[in-house]
């Protein structure tokens, strides 16, 4: 059935660190920024106006679902017998989302702002082709979407994780569950308080329970211009802007996602101080870090396992950060020897003993280690163990072993190889930031994608 691949929805994890991630760091890093984020941020989830259109979308679904006076008829239901059906749901999160995206492309609103909006790419081109009134297709099938796969990758399937985590839903669109009520209750509260939300949930809910009973067929293939203008202007407007989004909806987020709690609330408070200060660079993630611990330390209401994982990751990413300069360092040139990486490597003050010593220290913080499990886990301890050779050559040596075993479990060509004393590239030559420093960070821990987030949770200045 064409639903069941969607059963698993996109892992960063999976498909990110294939082509970008050479040394598995990824697994490593992301473990312990989940354990601080706990799933509300990721990669792909970062942007507040995106996460308020997929409660709206699903508001709407869930109030049909439990609606049992609401059932589809006429030619909807030929298309869809029952509106349980997965088909039939993801067939509405489809719909709207093309609805919302189109919406936001033919708007005149001024302070509309188009970046960020999943598919605005490809529904800008059949925009222009069809003279600004395409066709939408209500339906599951490759026909109905903006987007390639896109309800895995469109606002739904970016979002589905953390609203699943958040107890929105299940992964199969479960919205009756026991201690979903609660979260429920608060967004229903919560759109009820915005006037303008309110009025185009109801608008999107009467747009839907029509078309679920259309006895046309051609009525589920409508012409853009058939949509109701006053549903195109309410989108347009409520979601203008994700700055305009957290004006309304900060209070709601924060309290749905505690990001302003525990791990994830030292740190909101440190970018919320930077905020305080744009004329000056952003701090760099180390920076964060170290300050979000002093906050730890001055926080008593916050989580221990939360306040370890921020020193954890102080005291692992300087090893890993000289892993990946170590890496770097081999791709600099085409070809080169042993010797000349040794002497790049004294030239940025570093020595053999340097990893070991990182090494052995870590090695020896066993709460640390057994903070990863799993495959964060092995790679981890594979790094510590190839860090620990008695020679910078069985260094190198153990990380291009490392590397070309975790190339072939991709079924994918290693990057670099050796033969001999002589190291050579089989990928472009990767170019050194001059002004990297060997204590410098290279894993974000979601501190960027936070940022974001923030920046339209927060408004506009008042």
């Amino acid at each position: 059935m064409y639903i069941d691949k969607f059963l698993t929805e996109y892992d960063e994890s999976l498909t990110g660190e294939m082509n970008i991630d050479p040394l598995g760091q990824l697994v490593i890093w992301s473990s312990w920024g989940q354990d601080l984020f706990h799933g509300r941020i990721t990669s792909i989830a970062n942007d507040v106006r995106q996460y308020t259109l997929n409660l709206l979308h699903h508001s709407v679904i869930r109030k049909i679902m439990l609606d049992d006076a609401v059932q589809t008829a006429g030619a909807m239901k030929i298309r869809y017998p029952k509106k349980q059906l997965r088909e039939f749901i993801a067939a509405s999160l489809i719909h709207l989302e093309n609805i919302y995206i189109y919406s936001m492309l033919g708007t005149e609103q001024g302070d509309v702002t188009l970046a960020g909006v999943q598919g605005i790419n490809k529904a800008r081109a059949k925009w222009h082709i069809s003279d600004k009134n395409p066709q939408l297709t209500f339906g599951h099938q490759k026909e109905s979407e903006l987007l390639t796969n896109q309800l895995a990758l469109g606002t739904n399937g970016r979002y589905k994780s953390p609203m699943i985590s958040m107890r929105f839903f299940t992964t199969t669109y479960d919205y009756d569950l026991p201690d979903s009520k609660p979260v429920w209750e608060a967004a229903e509260a919560f759109i009820r308080q915005v006037p303008e939300l309110h009025q185009l949930h109801a608008d999107v809910l009467t747009y839907l329970k029509s078309l679920m009973c259309e006895a046309s067929k051609d009525a589920l293939t409508p012409f853009f211009s058939k949509i109701p203008d006053s549903l195109k202007t309410l989108y347009a407007s409520v979601f203008r802007n994700p700055k305009h989004v957290g004006n309304y909806s900060q209070a709601f987020w924060l309290a749905r996602t505690g990001l302003n709690k525990n791990g994830a609330g030292a740190i909101y408070r440190v970018l919320e101080r930077e905020r305080k200060y744009p004329e000056q660079s952003l701090l760099p993630i180390s920076s964060v870090f170290l300050e979000a611990w002093k906050n730890a330390d001055a926080t008593m209401e916050m989580e221990e396992c939360e306040r370890q994982t921020l020193g954890y990751i102080i005291e692992a990413e300087p090893f890993l950060s000289l892993i990946d300069l170590m890496f770097t360092g081999l791709r600099r040139q085409s070809q080169q020897s042993l010797d000349d990486f040794a002497l790049f490597w004294q030239r940025n003050g570093l020595t053999t003993q340097t990893l070991p010593q990182l090494s052995m220290r870590l090695g020896r913080n066993n709460e640390l280690v057994a903070s990863l499990s799993g495959t964060p886990n092995r790679r981890f301890r594979q790094l510590l163990s190839l860090a620990s050779g008695p020679s910078l050559e069985a260094q190198v040596r153990g990380l291009l072993a490392y590397h070309c075993g975790l190339m072939e479990a991709r079924g994918q060509f290693p990057w670099l190889m050796l033969e001999g004393n002589i190291i050579s590239l089989q990928t472009p030559l990767v170019a050194i930031d001059l002004e990297r420093k060997s204590s410098d960070w290279v894993n974000h821990y979601y501190i960027p994608q936070f940022r974001h987030l923030l920046d339209g949770l927060w408004g506009a200045e008042a």
